[in-house]
């Protein structure tokens, strides 16, 4: 093997890289220390700004600006601070008149990103830290001060606009949103649904500028000048000035800045005569992508963009080894056609790429699409034709349009193939399996046996070719099974952060799945973003049992939209309501919405419950005898025990339904579930008395209009001697019990 100085280099900085942001970023790095603004600013403050525009994002209601070398002025009583801010996000709902480079003034309120609040979720302060934005206004006024424009990102970004509206107009609303996506980077007017489709059976790839369509948007021109031109230079140059303009335009991201660097060196190598390395051109990008932003290295696209290239680097030196000693054997054979020659070294760089990002995978989206890599290689091929004629056709059909709504026709039709194909793969049984996030030992596992079985491979292929797949089957089998085996044994409940609301989920130590409520009257689409990636980062694709304690749309409507989302989202099985006398006209509606979705339906009263070998759910009320006032005082009151372990989950039960309650409990709990939120009118000293818990778990919105929890109640478990948690404070918070000892974890550190 030749001497690879670059690539050492290279690879030494990568590594001194990471350790110095893993264990010292927090010193040295801007992007993870506060932010002027952060430090004495309160959210909620109004402010003065004045800022560079260094990029636009359009939206259907507003549009966000992207603000450098920032002046923020903060009025406080009898004096003004003006403190400096390096980037902020400024979003203005009047639209005004912006071009990249003027320099504006705004006033509006500064709010902070939100980190995540329970497991699973997304963490937008992070995402926001990776790009050294701390902060954001919504502004009230903005007006422009300097018109001073980027004259080449203005003519880009118009170029860009005409573009994007030619596209619509060609090939309609929702087509023209995937054609916009994928060759101009915009999703702003993409169909959720069809973007969620994509997701869920592993393709959202292509919706992205990657390096597939940077490579060959770049080589293509660069091979076409340089055939023309009869001159590496030539061609090299002009490719390299398309490509570059070309990422001008769409917004530089890490795909496409590793893209951009890995056709540079490649073009180089071409230009000076020198071979060129895959392997460290991939590691020369990844250094520079991490100089620009240091903290890519916790980056799912980072880790998803190269992992790939990686991939599909691999198979391609396993089928060259395996070509190499099936020709020392004597036993080559023809293939069958070019055909089917391509063909096999597609199923092997899809293999190659799903091989190195299944971990990755798993651990920024928790399941994993079966059948995702039979379904690239009826994506990927296509992909080229539906790039030229989507370019080609878009840009056509300002000057002929009759001759580009031919090629945006033929690009329709690929689509239809690729939805058809997708809806078509989930009916198939097991087509995603949520699997959760795998622990770093399981990863660092899975890897160091896919190292083995490369080596075997390598060192004795031919001989021990059984042994390698051996090794990989083994490693992709501990990793899928190690999520689900590491929460055996023992019984799990979590209070999840819904904001304004109620959401239970528990898992029996035999793996019997149970969620209590799901609703928010803060939070929107509260089943799709808060719930249903808490779930599956647990590994759970399927509910057995989903308990409705009432019909109020803060303990309910996330279990309206998880039924309308059957088949995409979380699978519910069975839904338990109380007694038939107690429903509302919303539990009416629920159970219709249910049995539309041919989902089973159990009604539960005193008495009645389930049990999970030493597991039991209880309820204690109400029963179909009670006269009680639909509503909170019918609230399902559900007794969860394993053995000394003893659980109360109230509701939002009050008034009369709490007193009956008082009657009906007959024993002390370790744990409390804070009726309504912590309401006032709720949790009284009598009923605290009876009960008699050591810790009360509240369920709250931050800066809820109510007041929850209201301090007379928190006064009146604090004389009970009660430790406290609630989701205002620690995000979700989850018990672990084996019926013998208790933990109670916060999600968010106080």
């Amino acid at each position: 093997m030749k001497k690879r100085i670059l690539f050492t280099i290279c690879l030494f900085l990568f590594c001194l890289g990471f350790g110095a942001v893993h264990f010292a970023g927090e010193y040295f790095l801007e992007e993870l220390q506060p932010s002027q603004t952060e430090k004495y600013i309160p959210p909620d403050s109004t402010v003065h700004l004045e800022g560079e525009v260094y990029r636009k994002e359009a939206r259907e209601d507003y549009q966000i600006l992207y603000l450098k070398n920032n002046s923020i002025i903060y009025n406080r009583p009898f004096k003004n601070n003006s403190l400096q801010e390096s980037k902020i996000l400024l979003y203005d709902p009047q639209k005004t008149a912006i071009k990249t480079g003027n320099r504006v003034q705004a006033s509006g309120n500064l709010f902070f990103f939100d980190e995540a609040r329970n497991p699973g979720g997304f963490d937008q302060k992070f995402y926001y830290q990776k790009q050294n934005i701390h902060a954001a206004i919504w502004g009230k006024e903005v007006r422009v001060t300097d018109q001073k424009v980027s004259f080449l990102q203005d003519k880009l970004e118009q170029f860009r606009d005409k573009w994007k509206a030619s596209l619509y107009k060609a090939a309609g609303e929702e087509d023209g949103g995937i054609l916009a996506a994928m060759i101009i980077g915009d999703k702003a007017g993409m169909d959720a649904e069809i973007k969620e489709l994509y997701q869920v059976n592993g393709i959202a790839h292509i919706l992205a500028i990657s390096g597939l369509h940077l490579s060959f948007i770049g080589t293509g021109v660069y091979q076409f000048l340089r055939k023309q031109t009869g001159s590496y230079l030539a061609g090299g140059v002009a490719g390299m000035m398309f490509l570059l303009l070309y990422v001008m335009m769409i917004g530089l991201t890490v795909s496409a800045l590793r893209a951009l660097v890995m056709f540079l060196i490649r073009v180089g190598a071409d230009m000076s005569g020198r071979a060129y390395d895959m392997l460290t051109s991939l590691l020369a990008a990844a250094v520079i992508v991490v100089l620009w932003q240091p903290l890519s290295y916790y980056d799912g696209g980072f880790q998803m963009s190269f992992g790939a290239i990686l991939g599909i680097w691999i198979a391609g030196q396993v089928q060259r080894k395996a070509e190499k000693e099936r020709e020392k054997g004597k036993n080559s054979r023809r293939e069958s056609g070019r055909l089917a020659g391509k063909w096999k070294s597609s199923l092997m760089a899809s293999l190659g790429v799903q091989a190195v990002l299944l971990p990755i995978t798993l651990y920024h989206f928790f399941s994993y699409p079966l059948y995702s890599v039979f379904l690239n290689l009826l994506v990927i091929p296509l992909m080229s034709l539906l790039l030229v004629l989507g370019a080609g056709g878009s840009l056509l059909y300002w000057v002929f349009p009759q001759g580009g709504s031919v090629l945006i026709w033929i690009c329709k039709r690929i689509l239809d193939l690729y939805e058809i194909s997708c809806r078509a793969v989930m009916r198939i049984p097991a087509s995603e399996i949520a699997v959760g996030r795998p622990e770093l030992e399981t990863v660092i596992f899975y890897y160091g046996t896919v190292a083995v079985a490369l080596w075997i491979f390598f060192k004795h292929v031919g001989r021990r070719k059984w042994g390698s797949l051996l090794c990989v089957f083994t490693a992709c089998g501990t990793l899928m099974l190690a999520g689900q085996v590491s929460v055996y044994g023992k019984t799990y409940i979590t209070v999840l952060d819904v904001g304004q609301g109620d959401s239970i989920f528990m898992r029996g130590a035999k793996g019997t799945t149970v969620l209590v409520d799901a609703g928010s009257s803060t939070e929107k689409q509260i089943g799709k973003y808060r719930i249903e990636p808490f779930l599956k980062s647990q590994g759970v694709g399927q509910l057995d049992y989903v308990f409705v304690t009432h019909g109020d749309s803060d303990h309910m409507n996330g279990i309206e939209e998880m039924l309308s989302r059957q088949g995409r989202g979380v699978e519910i099985s069975c839904l338990i309501f109380p007694a038939r006398e107690m429903w509302d006209e919303k539990l009416e509606a629920l159970a219709a919405l249910a049995e539309q979705y041919e989902v089973k339906i159990r009604t539960v009263e005193r008495g009645q419950g389930i049990i999970s070998g030493e597991w039991r759910i209880t309820c204690i009320q109400p029963e179909g005898k009670d006269k009680f006032e639909k509503g909170n005082e019918a609230s399902l009151v559900l007794d969860v025990s394993l053995g000394k372990f003893d659980l109360l989950l109230t509701g939002d039960v009050e008034g009369e339904g709490e007193k009956i309650l008082e009657e009906r409990t007959g024993k002390s709990y370790d744990v409390l579930k804070v009726s309504h939120h912590g309401s006032k009118n709720s949790t009284s000293a009598e009923f605290l008395e009876e009960v008699s818990p050591d810790y009360a778990l509240i369920s709250a919105g931050e800066n809820n209009r109510y007041g929850h929890p209201h301090p007379d109640t928190a006064r009146r478990l604090e004389d009970r001697g009660c430790s406290i948690y609630t989701t205002i404070k620690n995000g979700a918070v989850t018990i672990c019990t084996d019926g013998r000892k208790m933990e109670i974890q916060s999600f968010l550190q106080e």
